[in-house]
């Protein structure tokens, strides 16, 4: 588990195997909700609060937040908790590119998916390092469950299964695969959202821009 430390009555810290993430009480972030990835031209910013780790990886750490209020006082894209991924400098371009590969699968119309839904946004407090937001934060009363054979049986499971194949045909559909599925199902309803996407690229990105068969056969196997 991480080792949390709030030094300072305004700040909250995070020692993690990787590095180190750290956010102010209120904290904003650029651009939520807008097309562009032109941080400095797209938006207000929208302030949040309350985060609450929730994991960490190879390209980055996991953080929920709770709305506070957006700039202007507009509230319109200040709908429910979302979630900030803050990269290690290593892994910046990764993170880049799994919110660009997101925004690739929501206009393409493929479900259960997050979203990405603003542009990145450099991480304040070390240089190098970047953040993006993501929604929706899952939260369900009776547990999240990586694997269809925990769902309760009956309708749920049918649910499960209906969107595992949604999404895995929506894919497919954008030229978009991944051989690190990570789904997160609800085991009362049986609703799936697929996260995680630092693995995910298009089918055609070979050097001779053929399609990759082999990743293709192992994106299929890996979803059912």
């Amino acid at each position: 588990s991480p080792f949390f430390l709030a030094v300072e009555e305004s700040k909250y810290f995070w020692n993690l195997p990787n590095g180190g993430v750290q956010f102010e009480d209120t904290f904003p972030f650029l651009g939520i909700g807008s097309d562009t990835e032109n941080v400095e031209n797209n938006g207000q910013l929208s302030y949040f609060g309350d985060p609450v780790f929730l994991g960490s990886g190879g390209s980055g750490a996991v953080f929920s937040f709770s709305p506070k209020y957006a700039s202007g006082g507009s509230d319109s894209n200040m709908n429910g908790k979302i979630a900030i991924k803050v990269s290690w400098k290593r892994s910046r371009s990764t993170v880049e590119k799994e919110c660009q590969i997101l925004r690739t699968l929501e206009k393409s119309g493929v479900p259960h998916v997050e979203k990405c839904i603003g542009p990145p946004n450099e991480y304040r407090y070390e240089d190098g390092r970047v953040m993006i937001a993501l929604t929706p934060v899952v939260e369900s009363p009776r547990g999240i469950t990586s694997s269809i054979q925990y769902v309760d049986s009956g309708n749920a499971q049918q649910i499960a299964a209906k969107c595992v194949v949604e999404t895995m045909v929506g894919m497919l559909r954008a030229n978009i695969i991944t051989l690190d599925v990570q789904p997160l199902i609800e085991m009362n309803s049986g609703q799936v959202l697929f996260i995680d996407f630092t693995e995910a690229r298009n089918i055609f990105e070979g050097s001779d821009g053929s399609a990759d068969a082999a990743g293709i056969v192992g994106f299929c196997s890996e979803m059912m």
